[in-house]
């Protein structure tokens, strides 16, 4: 969310690195926050070689990217509507879920991100 332009958490001017908005989850749909082990789609660069769409990720928050700039999104999982989990640009690569907390997939993850070399 840092990395955004802004968010609405706080309503925060953020540090820009993406142009991109956060936004709260709409309580209406589904419990806030989003917890608990969710998939994810399109899985686009070298952070998520060996990682299937089949692969869960562990989630907490109440925020999520609402992204303008589709070459941004790298994935997108599914709470209430889809919505963008994964951002990459550049060597700059960020993501909603927690793959400390991912088991296997989330240690696939880290050890893509160990032996990336943009």
């Amino acid at each position: 969310q840092l990395m955004c332009k802004h968010s609405e958490e706080g309503n925060t001017d953020c540090l820009g690195i993406f142009n991109e908005n956060v936004k709260r989850f709409p309580s209406a749909k589904e419990k806030v926050p989003h917890m608990g082990w969710n998939n994810c789609s399109e899985l686009k660069g070298p952070l998520f070689k060996e990682v299937s769409i089949n692969d869960d990720f562990y989630f907490v928050h109440s925020y999520y990217v609402e992204a303008g700039e589709p070459s941004l999104v790298a994935a997108f999982s599914v709470y209430g509507f889809p919505f963008t989990c994964a951002v990459a640009k550049d060597n700059i690569f960020a993501v909603q879920f927690h793959p400390e907390k991912s088991a296997q997939s989330g240690l696939a993850l880290l050890g893509n991100f160990m032996r990336w070399k943009p």
